[in-house]
């Protein structure tokens, strides 16, 4: 390799590093582009392009890329790592928790030590999240939301709150931690006070802050007021987008709620395909309320852009033909 063409290799390098880092996607993809034909079986390469899919949320096009680049360059600290988002991103927490842990061994960062925290806390492994995540908490303070998380999924939502609430003191214009301030908020009422202050918003025909709508539907449910929530739900799920669809779902389907759950899980789908946990709820509340021909529809429209779902359509109809 000539030195000019090592100096345009690492020049783009360096340029592609830094359009993702800018979040300028389109640039990025054309930077690739010329990368792979100028390297295109460099680790560098592969693992750049890889990044730039996680980037864009090409998550079916990043998955296949996963196991060959591992066997390929088994060395690389940055591909486990990457490996490790796309495991985790499609909830296989095993797999990237193993991947972190490579990585880490490989090369230790700050970073591949914040997401093994976020692993072990969606693994239900607490104490070995806590421990990561507080001891990198007074050098990057967007921990804090880590920790609300873990706090919340251990039953804590009063520490959870409080950490939300350090983060929103950092960054108040934050989205994301207000709804959670919300929704933490509305956890901490009680039953009866919660309704009435969301009945109090639908009578004025005021908007019902986000985070608060899981928890009363979830309230609902569990006092026994069914109807209502089917009501509700029925009158204003057309408008919410499909993760906060997918996050009432959960709640409906932990209460047996099949019906509401199905009707709130594939307004989500599109978003969750790839998605193994959400799919089998998904398929099994479809089969509580005997709509499985539905999903298979369903399934059969999505499939052409994640081919995944050919395999659940193929056992679906085959368990539809071992019933009949």
């Amino acid at each position: 390799m000539t030195r000019n063409k090592t100096a345009y290799i690492k020049a783009l390098r360096t340029n592609l590093k830094h359009t993702l880092r800018q979040g300028d996607l389109p640039q990025a993809a054309d930077i690739v582009g010329r990368l792979k034909e100028e390297e295109p079986l460099s680790v560098h390469t592969r693992g750049l392009e890889l990044e730039y899919l996680i980037a864009a949320g090409l998550w079916t096009q990043a998955a296949p890329m996963v196991a060959q680049l591992l066997e390929m360059f088994p060395n690389s600290a940055r591909l486990h790592y990457l490996a490790a988002r796309v495991y985790y991103h499609d909830k296989d927490y095993r797999q990237a928790l193993i991947q972190f842990q490579e990585s880490e061994h490989i090369h230790s960062h700050w970073l591949t030590r914040q997401w093994l925290g976020k692993t072990y806390t969606q693994l239900g492994q607490f104490s070995q999240a806590e421990a990561l995540l507080v001891d990198l908490l007074s050098e990057h303070p967007w921990v804090n939301m880590d920790l609300a998380w873990l706090y919340e999924r251990s039953q804590q939502p009063g520490r959870a709150l409080k950490y939300v609430e350090d983060f929103l003191s950092l960054s108040p214009d934050d989205a994301f931690a207000q709804a959670q301030r919300q929704r933490l908020r509305a956890v901490s009422l009680g039953p009866q006070t919660l309704m009435s202050e969301v009945d109090s918003l639908l009578e004025f025909d005021e908007p019902i802050p986000e985070g608060m709508l899981p928890v009363y539907v979830q309230r609902l449910l569990e006092t026994g007021q069914g109807v209502q929530a089917r009501l509700f739900i029925h009158h204003h799920s057309s408008r919410w987008q499909t993760q906060q669809a997918a996050s009432m779902a959960w709640v409906c389907h932990r209460f047996q709620a099949y019906d509401l759950a199905l009707h709130l899980f594939l307004i989500g789908l599109p978003d969750n395909s790839g998605n193994y946990k959400y799919l089998s709820a998904l398929e099994s509340a479809a089969q509580h309320c005997k709509r499985v021909d539905e999903l298979i529809g369903k399934y059969e429209e999505l499939a052409p852009q994640d081919k995944r779902l050919y395999g659940r359509i193929k056992s679906l109809k085959k368990r539809r033909a071992g019933r009949e």
